[in-house]
């Protein structure tokens, strides 16, 4: 059944897809492939693993993490970053993180220009020597649910997606029926194409772009 918010959860769509394929003894079966399907399509840009995340600077520390913005570790691209000062945008530039190695100096701390993305953290260059916020436009990793009762995007919003792959991959690995991989193949390229319009058109821009990190 839906949560309390009446949103879907990973219990309703593994009753799903056992009723689509009449089996009422593959809920382990099932849930692998659920993963597996999430898993598959995680590195795809739809509109729900856009975010926006914010951190605050502190003096003397050039480096954050997940103890700044939870999400920072599983930044998949980044479309831009900005300082805020005074309500004033400012666009970081990035570079490669070896060039903020070579120009690192603690004792030239001032403003933050430029930044760089490495071991699933931001460096910021030069070295803060404020509190400033920083502001993160990005695409992240929309983690897979865990447990029966959990929702997820990938439950919700994109479960004709996630099930016409699971149970693809069932068809294939568990219940050797090439005809019924072959069906739910089309059916997954179907939803992937209308999840991928969605996002089109939430963006306003025409397509939604792979950024790369």
């Amino acid at each position: 059944m839906p949560n309390a918010q009446g949103k879907p959860t990973l219990g309703d769509l593994i009753d799903e897809i056992a009723g689509d394929i009449s089996r009422a003894d593959l809920d382990l079966q099932i849930g692998n492939a659920i993963d597996r399907a999430i898993r598959h399509y995680q590195p795809e840009r739809f509109f729900f693993s856009d975010q926006i995340l914010t951190f605050e600077t502190l003096a003397g520390v050039d480096v954050y993490g997940r103890g700044d913005a939870a999400d920072i570790p599983d930044l998949l691209a980044i479309d831009s970053a900005v300082r805020i000062e005074n309500g004033q945008t400012y666009p970081l530039s990035r570079i490669a993180e070896a060039s903020i190695e070579r120009r690192d100096d603690p004792a030239s701390s001032s403003q933050p220009c430029a930044y760089s993305y490495f071991d699933r953290s931001i460096r910021l260059w030069p070295m803060p020597s404020a509190s400033w916020t920083i502001r993160l436009a990005a695409h992240v990793l929309v983690p897979a649910p865990t447990g029966g009762d959990d929702t997820s995007p990938w439950v919700n919003e994109a479960s004709d997606l996630i099930a016409a792959r699971a149970k693809r991959h069932l068809a294939m690995n568990v219940l050797r029926d090439p005809a019924l991989a072959q069906a739910q193949d089309v059916l997954a390229s179907e939803a992937f194409r209308s999840l991928r319009g969605r996002s089109n058109r939430i963006a306003s821009t025409g397509q939604v772009r792979a950024y790369n990190l």
